[in-house]
């Protein structure tokens, strides 16, 4: 009996283990599998990653990384500055120091110290910047939506801090925030490797590896290489164009990864690279951007009312929504 039992719980095994690989297409005369058994999904819930800012005040440019996305304080700035606030110029408004307990309050509630440090990296150049945090001005800036003559309130304030290294033209400051990330803590978590546009190029309909059985409104197809990986790329046709795309990532005839990006509400689908003869060709990145993670993907999506999502290639990992303090 008990061996009969023991026989029974080793196909059971067997058979689970095998649904979870099933044949998909063949492709170039390779037969492509998917894998779809399910995995346990990391918890990156403490993992923020910050877009910078680039904020004229008093006729120069400064470089500024907003924590209001994690930092909800609603005493973050000094009572005075909105009591008082008719007597004050919109320049004094604009822009300020936090110093003494609000920088303490700003501290404490992103739960950062004067001992950590901002990590900013440039993923085009692999260029990895350090900057201590006690070297930092912690600063309130004015919502870019707010204008001269409005009523402030705390909600209306940006609260972060301030790169000290201010420059004096939009162009230099823009040379160092375009296609930049940032970090704090203790230890950068990214991976010093350049991080590459997707080279699009059109492809058969028949290349794409997943079943396209009964779908209708099928638009083109793309592929694209990075390393030994192969992306796949199915458009979907709406009424209005392009409705959502559909990525299918192979790696030794196996479907590794696959994601459907789809429009919404202030949400649009970005232009490919090299497709279209586009005058930008950095929309869709790639490549290792972290220490020990999977390899990434990035910039499908153009969001209007909420910020970039960086998309890992592994599906145990939720993707990172960056910390953009969109707010209109």
């Amino acid at each position: 009996m008990k061996k009969h039992f023991l026989l029974f719980a080793v196909l059971l095994c067997f058979l689970s283990c095998k649904k979870g690989v099933k044949k998909i297409a063949t492709v170039n005369k390779q037969e492509i599998t998917v894998d779809t058994t399910s995995t346990e999904k990391k918890n990156l819930s403490d993992f923020h990653i910050f877009d910078l800012y680039s904020i004229e005040n008093a006729g120069k440019y400064d470089i500024f990384v907003s924590m209001s996305d994690i930092y909800n304080d609603s005493l973050a700035i000094p009572e005075d500055i909105i009591q008082n606030q008719k007597t004050k110029t919109f320049a004094e408004l604009k822009h300020f120091e936090l110093t003494g307990i609000y920088r303490e309050k700003l501290l404490k509630g992103t739960s950062l110290s004067e001992t950590d440090t901002l990590f900013l990296y440039n993923y085009k150049e692999a260029k990895l910047q350090k900057f201590p945090i006690r070297d930092l001005r912690s600063v309130a800036n004015l919502n870019l939506y707010t204008s001269e003559g409005e009523d402030i309130s705390n909600y209306d304030y940006m609260i972060g801090f301030e790169l000290n290294e201010p420059e004096t033209s939009d162009r230099s400051v823009m040379d160092k925030t375009n296609n930049s990330l940032v970090y704090f803590g203790q230890e950068s978590p990214f991976s010093g490797e350049k991080v590459v546009p997707v080279h699009w190029k059109k492809t058969s309909i028949d290349q794409f590896p997943l079943s396209l059985k009964n779908q209708r409104n099928l638009g083109d197809t793309y592929s694209a290489k990075f390393e030994n990986l192969t992306y796949y790329l199915q458009d979907y046709k709406g009424e209005y164009g392009i409705s959502k795309r559909q990525l299918a990532v192979v790696k030794d005839n196996k479907v590794i990864f696959e994601k459907t990006y789809t429009t919404g509400e202030g949400a649009e689908l970005s232009p490919l690279n090299f497709i279209n003869n586009n005058e930008y060709n950095d929309w869709q990145w790639t490549g290792r951007l972290f220490k020990n993670k999977p390899p990434v993907v990035f910039g499908f999506v153009s969001e209007s009312f909420g910020c970039p999502s960086i998309t890992f290639l592994d599906s145990s990992y939720p993707d990172i929504y960056t910390d953009c303090d969109n707010r209109h």
